[in-house]
């Protein structure tokens, strides 16, 4: 009869903590306030703690809004606050969503990053600081990426987080990470050495320019 009993109290306290859980859910309301929390610079740093907090909870919820933001809130400044929480998660599930955001600033303002150091750049574009910190993983994905049409600014990032990243074996038509570097880096002596012959070329015509001029 003890066994019995026993039994019976493990099983009252499984119900008891699925039916705390159920009522522990987020009403829609609850979720829409996270959202313009998220959002909003002023409160953003205690919401994802909020989101930290409960990840098994909030994940789903906030990988949705990636593609579905909720009615009434800015995306763009969501989009920050939702790639905040998955750096601090680690979502492997969120990488494509933070490629797709990856130049996506922090604040309105550019404060020169790329003259400065690593910490500064993470810290002025949040979803490629979510990429580093996801890893190898999201590495693989930026470079598969980059084969495709990307704006210069998004490139430069994807070099970065790659950059900053352990490396990752290449793949089927995918290059490794120190491929990827190395033809990056090649491309950019090419574009300098042209660059640096069109301006001495400029330099040149308006020298001949001048002197015709006299």
């Amino acid at each position: 009869m003890r066994h019995c009993g026993n039994v019976t109290r493990i099983a009252a306290l499984g119900l008891a903590s699925a039916l705390g859980a159920a009522f522990a859910q987020p009403t829609s309301s609850q979720l829409d306030l996270l959202a313009r929390r998220l959002a909003d610079l002023a409160t953003r740093d205690a919401a994802v703690e909020e989101v930290v907090g409960a990840p098994a909870t909030f994940t789903p919820v906030l990988l949705a809004w990636t593609t579905n933001p909720p009615d009434g809130v800015r995306a763009s400044d969501l989009d920050v606050g939702l790639a905040e929480a998955f750096d601090r998660m680690k979502t492997e599930a969120a990488v494509p969503f933070l490629i797709r955001v990856i130049s996506i600033k922090r604040i309105g303002v550019t404060l020169a990053p790329w003259i400065k150091g690593p910490s500064n750049v993470e810290y002025e574009y949040p979803a490629a600081e979510a990429l580093v910190r996801i890893g190898p993983p999201a590495a693989a994905a930026v470079i598969k990426a980059a084969q495709g049409p990307m704006t210069q600014e998004e490139r430069l990032l994807a070099i970065f987080v790659v950059g900053q990243t352990d490396g990752v074996p290449g793949s089927r038509g995918v290059p490794s990470s120190r491929e990827f570097l190395t033809r990056a880096l090649a491309q950019a002596n090419d574009e300098r050495v042209w660059a640096e012959n069109g301006l001495a070329q400029l330099k040149e015509k308006e020298e001949k320019g001048r002197a015709k001029a006299k």
